[in-house]
């Protein structure tokens, strides 16, 4: 089985995010399986932009933490599974992402008083989107309106794909309008095109998936504007491409 290495990793479901208490994930593809284990101590071997069928994600956490957690305590997951992976020491635009959007999965834990709580969960996409795609933001955090850098060529497609956005920290009483811009020379000044729009709430912080039927340009940016918002916001968006 092969294996994805980076030096980061970062692993985010619906609005929140397990990275530190995560410790093992495998992604299964219709032809390839890939493997992550104590995240990534061998060469990656992996082919970008293939369709994922399911993603499996397990850990340990303390019995406080994982009693009381949303995630662990057996309700139904409608979302976004998304797994960053970077060769640097911090999360930056550009990492790669494997997002999911799952329906119906659930997290499995057998809480022990004051030993830690394995959990696991099985992510099926059923016949929803999936696959690899390129971070345009990884945990974003910023005040207002603001916009990211210009990725390179990280999801062009002429076939289109998906734009994936977690928000993962807001105030409840704020809005927010986030759109990932696409330009074909990487100027942004008047020639670039919207390739997906979100518009989310601050009380409902969570994730969302945007299918992309249009061609997705050369070069991709985030930016947000904040028609009620006054407070710092943590967010995560990536593009994939079909």
């Amino acid at each position: 089985m092969p294996k994805l290495a980076g030096d980061h990793v970062r692993v985010l479901v619906d609005g929140y995010e397990l990275t530190g208490d995560s410790n093992r994930i495998g992604i299964d593809e219709s032809r390839d399986t890939f493997d992550v284990t104590a995240f990534g101590d061998e060469a990656r071997n992996f082919i970008a932009g293939r369709r994922s069928l399911a993603a499996r994600h397990a850990g340990f956490m303390n019995s406080a933490a994982g009693a009381a957690h949303p995630l662990l305590k057996g309700l139904a997951v409608d979302g976004l599974f998304s797994l960053y992976l970077g060769e640097n020491a911090a999360p930056e635009a550009g990492d790669l992402v494997f997002s999911l959007l799952a329906r119906q999965s659930r997290y499995s834990a057998l809480p022990t008083v004051n030993q830690a709580i394995p959990f696991e969960a099985q992510f099926a996409n059923r016949g929803e989107f999936g696959g690899w795609g390129v971070a345009l933001a990884c945990l974003a955090s910023f005040v207002g309106s603001s916009s990211g850098e210009a990725i390179d060529g990280g999801a062009a497609s002429d076939r289109g794909g998906a734009a994936c956005l977690h928000l993962l920290g807001a105030a409840a009483d704020d809005r927010y309008a986030f759109r990932v811009d696409g330009s074909a020379s990487g100027a942004f000044q008047g020639e670039e095109s919207v390739v997906a729009r979100f518009s989310l709430d601050g009380s409902a912080t969570g994730s969302e998936l945007v299918r992309i039927d249009a061609t997705i340009p050369r070069y991709a940016r985030w930016a947000a504007s904040s028609p009620s918002a006054t407070n710092r916001v943590a967010i995560a968006i990536s593009l994939i491409r079909n």
